[in-house]
């Protein structure tokens, strides 16, 4: 992995904690994890998440802008990381490598490996970007999205939208769904189960959260205020109070918050209107786990089972109103936390994700 797993790290991060948690409880699976640690990143690990921590100095910047263009995103395949994952790999039947990072950390093994993509970078970043380094990060990324793929037999989506790109790009490729996890002993449920609060939460440094930010509190919520005075908006997330969002009636910009989780028991509906990106998104199982319904976009609850917890709209008005309803009606709101937790309960749980791992795993060391 390429940092480490932790219930309020980065949304990998939290994922990865709850799938270790799922595979070490798995009586079947023999576990071997290990993360890079880089300078400035999460101390510690989830509890109970049986994992390895090597320290990774960060590349200085002309070696990394030099090696994004030569060798994309290789960084960790060398030095005393990409040498302890392949001590490790010399002793196991199967390489499980999470995200594009790591994917040349399997050169020089022999056993069957498997290519873990969340998302697909290239269809992340802006097609025009803003600048200079956005394009360079968006060539090298999706270079190395390519290249990964393609030399990969076994790769792992968690979206049937990632799953199809990959198939598209890597014909030769086994390419397997298996479900974004979370823990759910870390989600409580929300205490605001009556006031009209929406939130909206993630990392604005990503162009794609940023612009379901700006949409959100420039064009979506003004409509929410009309027809329902009293709402009101928090948004949170790393980066979010230095987007130049001007905060209209009723909106609150947080900034970045101690745990994402306390921050979904103090809303009462997630109001996510992403317009492009790709993968399961985070904050969407995230307000699942905590009983809180979401109004999104397709885009937004891409990955996830359609369910009463999550209203899919595309336009500005569709959302507005579908946030009034929820908001407006606690009967609403209860009925679709409810089903929204259940879904979240019967396809998002780390067992689940842990037996179609050990499938997958199964017909991986079979295949040598």
């Amino acid at each position: 992995m390429p940092a480490p797993p932790h219930l309020e790290g980065s949304a990998a991060g939290r994922c990865a904690a709850a799938l270790l948690k799922g595979l070490d409880a798995d009586e079947r699976v023999e576990l071997s994890a290990i993360a890079a640690r880089f300078p400035g990143g999460a101390e510690g690990v989830a509890p109970d998440v049986p994992v390895e921590l090597v320290s990774v100095p960060r590349q200085d910047r002309l070696q990394a802008w030099s090696e994004l263009v030569r060798r994309p995103v290789a960084y960790l395949s060398q030095g005393e990381f990409g040498e302890r994952v392949r001590e490790l790999a010399a002793k196991a039947d199967v390489l499980h490598l999470d995200q594009v990072q790591t994917a040349r950390c399997d050169v020089g093994s022999d056993i069957p490996s498997l290519l873990h993509l969340h998302y697909l970078a290239y269809l992340d970043q802006p097609q025009v970007p803003r600048s200079l380094r956005r394009a360079v990060v968006r060539f090298g990324f999706g270079a190395a999205e390519r290249h990964a793929a393609q030399r990969h037999r076994f790769l792992l989506a968690n979206s049937t939208v990632v799953a199809s790109e990959l198939r598209r790009r890597a014909p030769q490729a086994e390419v397997t769904v298996v479900p974004l996890v979370l823990d759910p002993d870390h989600y409580l449920p929300s205490l605001n189960s009556r006031e009209p609060v929406a939130g909206f939460i993630g990392t604005a440094t990503w162009p794609m959260t940023a612009a379901a930010s700006r949409r959100l509190v420039k064009r979506v919520w003004p409509l929410v205020r009309r027809e329902l005075p009293t709402a009101r908006l928090l948004v949170a997330g790393r980066g979010s109070d230095a987007l130049g969002l001007i905060p209209g009636p009723g909106v609150e910009i947080v900034g970045e918050v101690e745990s994402g989780a306390e921050f979904f028991r103090g809303v009462s509906l997630l109001l996510f209107p992403a317009e492009a990106g790709s993968g399961t998104k985070v904050k969407t199982l995230e307000a699942l786990a905590s009983g809180v319904p979401a109004v999104t976009t397709a885009v937004g609850a891409e990955g996830i089972a359609a369910n009463d917890g999550v209203v899919v709209a595309e336009d500005d008005e569709a959302l507005a109103r579908a946030a009034v309803s929820i908001l407006r009606d606690d009967e609403e709101r209860k009925q679709r936390g409810a089903a929204g937790l259940q879904a979240f309960r019967e396809g998002h749980t780390p067992e689940i994700a842990a037996g179609m791992l050990f499938e997958l795993y199964s017909r991986m060391a079979s295949s040598t």
